[in-house]
């Protein structure tokens, strides 16, 4: 087995030492590459292997086999593959080698058709009082603790699951109330402020922890070894307090994810906004943008699913501008 720097092992085969090339060319011209990226080049790699015994080739039969949408599969998962395969034959044809390029024309317009799970109020009291009553474990002497302030974070500011994870002391400032959250999706930086309650439920939870700010590299939710979080051990965590919450772990066929609190977040900020605080939604989604980290606004309105989530304030919204624009037409009967 081929092994990267991140312990992701590749299958042997005549088209694995193209596959880390391209792999290693890409971070070497700075591009983000890991993660679920890798698990896909790597599945990628095994079935290159398995359609290919004498040399390092990618055929169009292989491509078009690769890239067919499977049975189940979204089509942002599909289009995912095929943008890291449509990247590969191009390496591998600047390097020399034979591979056919998928054009560009073989999928249809990529739909956002994904159903989030938006957790109700009184869901999110079930989960945090659960949470909150966690018991000591000596195998994760600090997850009692971590968990009822992350997933508390997760509700309070919709953060990325990698966001919050990769928190560190230096980037929390309790004195101000603000989370600074550097370099993440799409290499955006941005200032988090926090409610008054949330910096104050965190500091306390500092005081629990026994935090050393002079050690400002440490992990603010760290892992037993002092770490980060693993995703998946997060995950599992995520689905036990959900169970033990009595709130279901699926969301119709499929899991309630992590990020199902981001999109929470979003709608209940938005509905809070609109309905409670009294503002337009032209104002409302550049502030929620900015907030969560969105490089366009056309993002936000994805998260919120705008035409199912308040049709009526869509409506309300544009009345006056139509109002101005359209005269109104009487008829003689």
């Amino acid at each position: 087995m081929f092994e990267n720097k991140l312990n992701i092992e590749f299958p042997d085969g005549i088209c694995t030492k193209v596959c880390l090339d391209f792999l290693r060319f890409r971070r070497s011209i700075g591009q983000k590459f890991e993660g679920s990226n890798i698990y896909r080049l790597r599945n990628i790699c095994k079935l290159m292997n398995q359609a290919t015994t004498n040399t390092a080739v990618l055929s169009k039969d292989t491509v078009l086999m690769i890239a067919e949408r499977r049975d189940g599969e979204s089509q942002g998962t599909q289009l995912n593959r095929i943008r890291i395969l449509r990247g590969l034959a191009e390496y591998m044809i600047s390097a020399g080698m034979e591979a056919y390029i998928l054009p560009r024309h073989f999928t249809r317009k990529y739909r956002y058709d994904f159903k989030p799970y938006i957790f109700s109020g009184e869901d999110i009291t079930k989960i945090l009082n659960t949470a909150d009553h966690m018991e000591y474990s000596s195998r994760s002497p600090y997850i009692h603790m971590v968990m009822p302030a992350i997933l508390r974070v997760f509700f309070g500011c919709g953060l990325r699951s990698s966001e919050a994870r990769n928190l560190k002391l230096c980037n929390v400032n309790l004195n101000e109330g603000i989370l600074n959250i550097e370099r993440s999706k799409n290499q955006v930086s941005r200032f988090v402020p926090m409610s008054e309650s949330l910096t104050k439920y965190l500091r306390r939870y500092v005081d629990l922890m026994g935090f050393n700010f002079n050690k400002n590299n440490e992990y603010f939710f760290p892992s037993p070894s002092g770490g980060i979080i693993h995703e998946t051990t997060f995950r599992d965590r995520f689905r036990a307090i959900l169970l033990k919450a009595g709130v279901s772990i699926l969301n119709g066929d499929n899991y309630k994810r992590i990020h199902d609190m981001r999109h929470t977040f979003i709608v209940h900020s938005y509905a809070k906004m609109t309905k409670v605080l009294g503002l337009d939604l032209y104002t409302v989604m550049p502030i929620i943008s900015a907030y969560v980290g969105h490089t366009n606004i056309k993002d936000t309105e994805r998260y919120i699913h705008l035409p199912e989530f308040d049709y009526s304030n869509i409506m309300a919204a544009g009345t006056s501008f139509v109002d101005s624009c359209v005269p109104e037409v009487k008829f003689d009967v």
